[in-house]
């Protein structure tokens, strides 16, 4: 579907690198230019058998490796002859990192002014927190997010998944897609600007929309973060949890019906009531209330582990954990065909394949490049 697109991306971790995954998975072919000492999430555990990071494996999949020495004058040159022939450019980078390797929008765009140029960042490219440090956990919690995902005791607990960096990728892709919409002939190209906070911000709009009507955002006070006795996580009596999700009237009044609480109907936005429901799933193990609850429509699951999640009738009907890896969240009729799922092994792995294909640089050339100091010392 998009094989027709070639995406240079420089991104490191997780927010860039999962943008490009998305696009990879859609067809795109996918340059993925790590430092010669790679990207550090290389080195993050846990490590496969052959010493493959999980975490870089998860990302990178169908993406080909080149790694070039951008504080080189030759590595800069590379990148600058990959971008004549690329759609898109994708840099994860805190702002002016690019501009002082000699490889920001102004140079990129002269080279190719058909290039979408896209600058992934924590902050965004102005305001006063542009240059600082970040990861997710920073970003949920500049963004209020952190502060609404709290225990019972009330302490901010840290999150099981990067939303952040999750939907900072989304935005990228997205971005990178309507700006390739918007491109001419003979130019066209632009630079995208996608800050992870905004996205995180951007995602609460309904929670900013209720604080500004008069309800104090607070932990477990918004109505979809346990201020509702209908829409929140329970505890059973093994231990395990039930996730209570019974928000329209309809859902309610049949979760009403099946636990025979009638008297509870029209309390189900009343807070005081989370206790007597508290109460009642302590009642039973999670399992005896998956016979109960799991197949009526009152939307009610059981919290799963991911030995669970994995053996899940309708994850395996959907052919979602396979082999390793998660399949991608959308799908096409006709399908699209996403690239192969081999990983580079080490950086710079496919470097010959991808300069001899793209560059049209024979093994000779390319040693006198590695002469030069373009893929790092000792290449």
């Amino acid at each position: 579907m998009l094989s027709d697109l070639l995406i240079v991306d420089l991104s490191t971790y997780l927010p860039g690198p999962y943008a490009t995954s998305v696009l990879a998975g859609f067809g795109a072919r996918v340059i993925k230019v790590e430092a010669p000492s790679g990207d550090p999430i290389r080195h993050v555990p846990p490590h496969d058998a052959a010493g493959l990071s999980a975490a870089y494996r998860a990302l990178n999949r169908g993406k080909e490796s080149l790694a070039l020495d951008l504080k080189q004058e030759a590595g800069r040159e590379l990148l600058l002859r990959l971008v004549e022939r690329a759609d898109a450019l994708l840099e994860g980078f805190r702002p002016g990192v690019m501009e002082r390797l000699g490889v920001g929008p102004t140079e990129c765009l002269a080279a190719n002014p058909r290039l979408v140029y896209c600058r992934l960042s924590g902050y965004g490219q102005d305001g006063p927190y542009r240059d600082r440090a970040g990861h997710d956990l920073n970003y949920q919690a500049y963004s209020g997010s952190l502060g609404l995902g709290t225990s019972l005791e009330g302490h901010p607990t840290t999150p099981g998944v990067q939303s952040g960096d999750l939907l900072g990728g989304y935005a990228a892709a997205l971005g990178i897609l309507a700006a390739l919409r918007g491109r001419t002939p003979l130019g066209g190209g632009r630079v995208v600007d996608v800050s992870i906070l905004d996205a995180l911000i951007s995602a609460q709009g309904i929670h900013f929309a209720a604080h500004a009507s008069g309800t104090q955002a607070r932990p477990r006070g918004m109505p979809l973060n346990g201020g509702f006795p209908c829409y929140d996580v329970y505890e059973t009596s093994c231990g395990g949890h039930f996730a209570l999700a019974a928000l329209e009237p309809k859902f309610w009044h049949t979760y009403c019906e099946i636990v025979a609480r009638p008297e509870w109907e029209a309390r189900g936005f009343d807070p005081s009531l989370r206790d007597e429901v508290a109460e009642l799933f302590a009642t039973r193990s999670r399992e005896e209330w998956r016979i109960v609850l799991e197949n009526s429509a009152c939307c009610a699951a059981p919290v799963l582990s991911y030995d669970e999640v994995s053996e899940d009738d309708q994850v395996v009907a959907r052919r979602l954990c396979e082999e390793g890896r998660v399949a991608s969240p959308v799908r096409f009729d006709p399908p699209a065909t996403p690239r192969a799922y081999a990983v580079a092994s080490t950086p710079g792995a496919d470097r010959s394949a991808v300069l001899s294909d793209l560059l049209g640089l024979d093994d000779d050339a390319q040693a006198r490049l590695a002469e030069k100091g373009a893929f790092g010392a000792g290449s």
